[in-house]
């Protein structure tokens, strides 16, 4: 089931040129917006840095283990990532998935930007300074279930000539594509060793 305009947009690309076109999206993207739900229900929304996009496309995100991101994972492991670029008509992305904890010192290590310092702040402790060792830091990895990514297809003119002009005939505007990628069809295309470095 869907509605008018995500049924008028929506199109049938290859998921190789799907996942292109994603990833330049979020590559674009100094940062996106992580949600998750509290045990109380109510959803929680911050804006953190994608560390890693695994090459079977799992999301990674460094974050620090005394914060409420971490409760409100145990309690319930499903969250929204999702990005907006239409300000600049560029699109948008919401992945539906699930987030597992991950304290592995190594990967912790891998993933680790110097810049995560200023978030996490030195306690002046010897142990809680801020860097790769400090054990605050955790990874949430992110197992995808469905994206819907909003592909542009128009400039910012075209977009705007496109809506008035929907407007006045009574159609349903299309200044881009709607597209739908399941975790299913992700996890088969890496099985069969067709995904393409992300």
């Amino acid at each position: 089931m869907s509605d008018q305009y995500t049924s008028a947009s929506s199109t049938s690309p290859s998921l190789t040129d799907k996942l292109t076109d994603l990833r330049g999206f979020l590559n674009n993207r100094k940062a996106v917006m992580l949600v998750t739900r509290s045990p109380k229900g109510d959803l929680h929304a911050r804006c953190m840095a994608v560390a890693e996009i695994t090459k079977d496309w799992k999301l990674r995100f460094i974050y620090d283990r005394e914060s409420y991101k971490e409760t409100e994972v145990e309690n319930d492991d499903h969250v929204n990532v999702n990005a907006d670029g239409m300000e600049k008509n560029q699109g948008w992305v919401s992945i539906a998935g699930r987030a597992d904890v991950i304290t592995d010192d190594n990967l912790i290590a891998k993933l680790y930007n110097p810049t995560l310092k200023a978030w996490f702040g030195d306690k002046g402790d010897g142990i809680h300074d801020g860097g790769p060792t400090d054990p605050r830091m955790a990874v949430f990895q992110v197992k995808i279930d469905e994206i819907r990514h909003f592909h542009q297809k128009r400039t910012m003119i075209g977009t705007a000539v496109d809506v008035v002009a929907s407007a006045v005939s009574g159609e349903v505007a299309t200044p881009g594509e709607v597209r739908t990628i399941t975790g299913k069809e992700i996890a088969a295309a890496w099985e069969k060793g067709e995904l393409k470095e992300p």
